[in-house]
């Protein structure tokens, strides 16, 4: 997948893929693809902010992560492959 790393994702971009997985209930894949990233760069983000939530209060971040996500559309619903449209 894409070149970035954990390290190099802004705290933002960790925010948008925890509140993708858990409130949107996005496959951590999807979301991979979204964000041009492996899946497993997505599983260490979403695991650094679910212990980060224990431990800080991030709900102004979070909510600001909610924001971007709602004027950019995206709905709480997983996107669908076409498996036809990727035989071609």
């Amino acid at each position: 997948m894409g070149g970035e790393s954990v390290a190099k994702m802004s705290y933002r971009h960790k925010f948008m893929a925890y509140i993708l997985n858990k409130e949107f209930e996005y496959r951590q894949t999807d979301i991979a693809k979204l964000m041009n990233v492996s899946q497993s760069t997505i599983a260490t983000c979403i695991k650094e902010i679910t212990y980060r939530l224990q431990f800080e209060d991030l709900e102004k971040d979070l909510e600001d992560a909610r924001k971007i996500l709602q004027n950019q559309n995206l709905k709480p619903e997983p996107p669908q492959l076409n498996i036809e449209s990727l035989k071609k």
